[in-house]
C-alpha cells in the first residue's frame, strides 16, 4: 500500500490538519480505516488517537481508494470537535449501553 497525500491544509482554528489523500493498493483488497489510520499516523508522524478518518472512497474497477482525513493537536481537540458518531467510528469512544 503507497500513501499520496493531494491536498493538505492548516485549519488552526480547530488545532487539526486536514488531508486529502489516496491510497494505492494494486495487489491488495480495499484496506479497512484501521488500515489508512495507521497508514496515515506513520507517514505524518501523529499519534493514531489524533488521526480521525472522515471518508474513504474506493474507486470501483481501480485499485485506488480515496479519502479525507483529520490530525488534530491532541486527543482532547478531536473529542471535543467532532460529532459522535465519527468518534465512533474511529474508536477512540464506546457506545453507551441503553438501560
Amino acid at each position: 500500500m503507497e500513501l499520496k497525500i493531494t491536498e493538505k491544509r492548516e485549519n488552526p482554528l480547530l488545532h487539526r490538519v486536514e488531508v486529502k489523500f489516496e491510497v494505492v493498493h494494486p495487489k491488495d483488497k480495499t484496506p479497512t480505516r484501521e488500515d489508512v489510520r495507521n497508514l496515515l499516523a506513520a507517514n505524518l508522524n501523529a499519534e493514531k488517537n489524533r488521526v480521525i478518518l472522515d471518508s474513504l472512497h474506493p474507486t470501483f474497477g481501480a485499485t485506488v481508494t480515496q479519502g479525507f482525513a483529520k490530525i488534530y493537536e491532541t486527543t482532547e481537540h478531536a473529542l471535543k470537535t467532532e460529532p459522535e458518531y465519527i468518534l465512533l467510528r474511529n474508536k477512540l469512544i464506546e457506545k453507551k449501553e441503553e438501560e
